[in-house]
């Protein structure tokens, strides 16, 4: 095993920067001062790791990872130490004086052999496909336009029949119960047999590569089964897979925007047109763990899925998950009634391209969805259906709800009346006891714990907005509740006091739930409001404490950089004062 000097560590991190390496990883968004990404060592909902490219170190508030780009790189990639060191040196163009020359990771040896059986059944299958038994299904690609650059691209092959894999397994040594283990043979009254015989066979990989099980295709007309897929195995689970995402991952994260289509051969459909970045679901029932595996492929999910009401009922329970799980979120609108391989199919890569021209937004898609369901000329149905596009209204901002309300109005042809969010009667009974609040530095940090720990928008605000306070109390109590809404996505108040040993922390939480501001509801332009006063309370204390240190005996060369901090922290300072007084 190598050893790494200090110096050769550090003048690697110097050159390493933690943003730059983490995004080969995952989707890294930049949050004020900070970057944030989705944590790929938990199932996270919300991007919960924080990245601090000053200090060169990452943490997650939720499972607790943490450390320095090494760090990250081994715990992603489970591996040694000197092996992260390497990865990290490949990545930035670093001469390592030394480099493992044997990875350390052991597999688990029955996974092992459940993978070599599912490769050597890909390879034999490619084989097979190429030979005379498979030159009809082969002739079947070329004529649906896969050529042999997308055969060999994703690995298609033919499985004969015979029980022609099964011989060919055996004859590789391989046991009978490990074949049927991974669901390429089955055991019968009469034998074993190859599962997918007289199939064209499509593998399916995990995200990491790894060869899981396959989706078939058969010919005769008079099969009712036009494609099956593997049964459930140790490896195998169809709503923790998704198909292509080892290939799209790169292009995915580089793009920031991952398309989700129903099948296989929608995917491969998109890849003749040179679109990469799309993964399926292998049907329309998509579960929360699909989803969150997207979306650590890329903030941004659009969905094209097929163009039949199967496919668009889908289509919105998709979308409600994926915004679940904090995804920006917009959909292809096909109205063609078409799957995307169909499209390509009788009308060409163009029509495909200029499908995906058709991104809305999946408030776009929702109004269109149950316009499409509801029978206009009955008043009792067009109530229903303003009802329920409204209820959507409350996480869009001003602009996107005056805009849905016109155009909900011009549906249904009943005026309804855009009410800004601002000015909502709610809110404008807390106008009084807003300007009171905010009148001290106290007031003011209590009031951003309240709303912290009444709305999880609020702790986002606070994040990219200012992410901390200025007493030491108020600002651990700020850690603990964001702590929590990462964790659970809101805020129990009862556990919250639960969980802290902290008797300050807990005895103002407590005075906090107890006083009348509790029973406000959350005002961002209050929320807002506090946070300008803390950060000016601040501004102030740095000034000072520049002024203090200008004061005293410097060198000519620390006075001057002093005294550039010193201009630019009154110039900041004099912005928010001006922005307060305009309120």
């Amino acid at each position: 095993m190598p050893y790494y000097s200090e110096e050769e560590l550090n003048a690697l991190r110097a050159k390493a920067d933690i943003v730059d390496v983490i995004s080969h990883y995952v989707q890294v968004q930049k949050k004020g001062r900070t970057y944030r990404a989705v944590c790929p060592f938990h199932d996270d909902h919300d991007p919960s790791m924080h990245i601090n490219p000053d200090m060169q170190i990452y943490k997650c508030f939720v499972c607790g990872a943490g450390g320095n780009v090494f760090g990250f790189v081994q715990n992603y990639e489970k591996v040694s130490f000197p092996e992260a060191v390497e990865k990290v040196a490949d990545l930035v163009g670093f001469t390592l004086s030394e480099r493992p020359s044997v990875t350390t990771q052991q597999m688990d040896p029955y996974r092992e052999s459940m993978y070599r059986i599912l490769n050597d059944s890909i390879q034999y299958m490619m084989y097979e496909l190429s030979g005379e038994k498979g030159r009809r299904m082969k002739e079947y690609l070329y004529e649906r336009g896969i050529d042999d650059a997308l055969i060999n691209r994703f690995n298609i092959g033919f499985n004969p029949d015979g029980d022609a894999l099964y011989r060919f397994l055996h004859a590789k040594g391989y046991e009978d119960r490990d074949m049927v283990d991974v669901n390429v043979i089955r055991l019968l009254q009469d034998g074993f047999h190859d599962v997918f015989a007289n199939r064209i066979t499509f593998p399916i990989h995990d995200a990491h590569g790894h060869p899981v099980g396959f989706s078939a295709r058969t010919l005769d007309k008079n099969n009712p089964s036009k494609y099956i897929n593997t049964t459930e195995t140790e490896l195998y689970v169809k709503g923790r897979l998704v198909y292509n995402a080892h290939r799209a991952a790169s292009m995915a994260r580089r793009e920031g925007k991952i398309y989700v289509t129903e099948g296989v051969t929608d995917v491969i459909a998109f890849a003749r047109t040179g679109v990469d970045n799309v993964v399926a679901t292998l049907g329309t029932s998509c579960t929360n763990e699909q989803l969150s595996l997207i979306r650590h492929l890329a903030p941004h999910i659009v969905f094209c899925y097929d163009g039949d009401n199967a496919g668009q009922n889908a289509t919105w329970r998709a979308v409600q998950m994926a915004r679940s799980l904090g995804a920006e979120v917009s959909v292809i609108r096909n109205d063609t009634g078409l799957d995307p391989d169909e499209i390509v199919r009788r009308d060409g890569n163009e029509a495909l391209l200029k499908l995906l021209e058709k991104e809305v937004t999946w408030m776009e898609f929702y109004l269109q969805y149950e316009k499409s369901r509801t029978n206009l000329s009955s008043y009792l149905e067009k109530k229903e259906f303003i009802e329920k596009v409204q209820s959507e209204f409350s996480t869009l901002d001003d602009t996107d709800r005056r805009y849905f309300t016109e155009q909900l109005s011009e549906i249904t042809g009943i005026r309804l009346e855009f009410i800004p969010q601002s000015t909502r009667v709610r809110e404008r009974a807390m106008r009084p006891v807003r300007t009171s609040i905010v009148q001290g530095i106290t007031q003011a940090e209590d009031q951003i714990l309240i709303m912290m720990m009444k709305s999880p928008s609020a702790a986002r605000i606070f994040e990219d907005e200012l992410g901390y306070l200025i007493d030491p109390v108020h600002q651990r109590a700020s850690v603990l509740i964001l702590e929590k809404i990462h964790r659970n996505g809101k805020v129990d108040v009862v556990s919250l006091l639960d969980e802290t040993e902290d008797h300050e922390v807990n005895s103002l939480l407590t005075s906090l739930v107890s006083s009348p501001y509790y029973n406000l509801s959350y005002d961002e332009m209050m929320l807002k409001g506090a946070l300008r006063k803390v950060q000016i309370t601040w501004l102030k204390n740095q000034a000072e404490a520049y002024k203090k240190d200008l004061a005293s005996s410097l060198s000519d060369e620390t006075r001057k950089v002093m005294m550039k901090q010193y201009t630019e922290c009154v110039s900041q300072l004099r912005r928010y004062i001006d922005e307060e007084n305009h309120k």
